[in-house]
Order: structure tokens, then sequence, then C-alpha cells
């Protein structure tokens, strides 16, 4: 791990932020915020002048970095970050499942609800969150301003995202079975896909969790 993957971030410092970007602050309010941790300064830069993004040119200020990436990369990110400030003890191995977890939710989120895709990203990058701090979480979220989508979704099994949360972990289960053709019996929304829908959402989501933790 480099010095800069072991430094400590400030969890209120991610809170206000992921606030600020649910919000839709302003880039010189998001930066002004993001600057009060010179630790996640440093994390941020070095992720957007990392290969994942292939720059020809570094960027150098966090003005600059929060306007490329956009407020949905930027709050993607900080909830990676902030997930694995409460599961310090995850390797990276552990965090890509983590990230495949997430990125699965949101594409299957797409093609049953997609006015939730988001949300079911951040239930699937909180759920381990969750299952570490237990109910704790919905203080801390409400905190940060994180819509009750999002809470339900992690605490409530039987609203929408809880449904589909349980189903995503049945099908991480059965998945090799699914891909080889084996007879699986499907949870009631994912039955709703077909196979290929579902094996096209698997392999995007590994994909892109891949991607992402070759440079976090």
């Amino acid at each position: 791990m480099s010095e800069i993957e072991s430094l400590e971030l400030k969890r209120e410092v991610m809170l206000r932020l992921i606030r600020a970007l649910l919000d839709g602050e302003e880039l010189e309010e998001i930066a002004k915020i993001i600057s009060m941790d010179p630790n996640l300064s440093a994390r941020l830069l070095k992720f957007i002048n990392s290969p994942y993004f292939g720059l020809r040119k570094e960027i150098r200020s966090i003005i600059q970095a929060i306007a490329y990436l956009g407020y949905r990369n930027l709050k993607d990110y900080i909830f990676v970050l902030l997930t694995s400030s409460f599961l310090k003890k995850a390797n990276k191995e552990e965090i890509k499942e983590i990230l495949k977890f997430a990125f699965l939710m949101r594409e299957l989120a797409k093609r049953l609800f997609p006015e939730y895709e988001d949300e079911a990203y951040m239930v699937g990058i909180l759920e381990p969150v969750r299952e570490k701090v237990g109910d704790e979480i919905k203080e801390l979220l409400e905190r940060a301003g994180v819509s009750e989508t999002v809470i339900y979704g992690l605490l409530d099994p039987e609203s929408k995202l809880g449904r589909l949360k349980e189903e995503v972990k049945q099908l991480m289960k059965v998945y090799d079975k699914l891909e080889k053709g084996d007879n699986v019996q499907l949870p009631p929304l994912l039955s709703q896909l077909s196979k290929e829908e579902l094996i096209e959402s698997y392999i995007l989501a590994e994909d892109n969790a891949q991607s992402l933790i070759s440079y976090l």
C-alpha cells in the first residue's frame, strides 16, 4: 500500500461532502470541503491522474478534478472511500467484491426501475457498512443528507431496493451455475429479466469493479 493510500481520511469531511454533492452545491464549495482534508485531496488527485482516466495533461487543482469527474463519479468515489474507511481490514479483493455488488445493483436497477439506479449503487456500496455498524448507519446517512430511498433500501428488506439487494446477493451465489446453463430458480424481481440480461449485467459489473479497483 502506498503512503497516500495508508493515510486516514476524515469521515466527517466525507459526510459533509456527500451532503454537498447531493444538494448540488457549486464547484467552489465542493472544492473547499475536499480541501479541509489534505489526505482526501491527495487521494482524489492521485485517482484523477491515474491511468484509469488516461489524461494527457496532469490535473493539479481540486476544482479541475471535480469538473472532470462530475458529481456522479465523485459521489461514487467518495462512497467507496467512506465504505473502505469503515472496513479498515478489507483488502483490495474484498473491496472489489463490494464494488462488483454495487455495480450489479446499479445495472439491474437500470433494467427494473431506472429512476433508482444511483440509489441502488449507494445501497450496494453501503451494505457492508450496515452489516458492520447495524442500525447506527441510519443516523450516519441522515446526517449526510442521503435519501430515504437509500436508507430504506439498506434497512427495510420489503422496500424496493431492499428486495433488489437481497436478490442480487442470491444471484451472486448462483451466477456460475446460471452462466453454465444450469437450471437456476431465480427470485421474483430478477425472474422478470432474461438469462442474457442477467449475464450481461454481471459481466459489466465485474469489468467496472476490476477497472476501478486497480486505481483506488
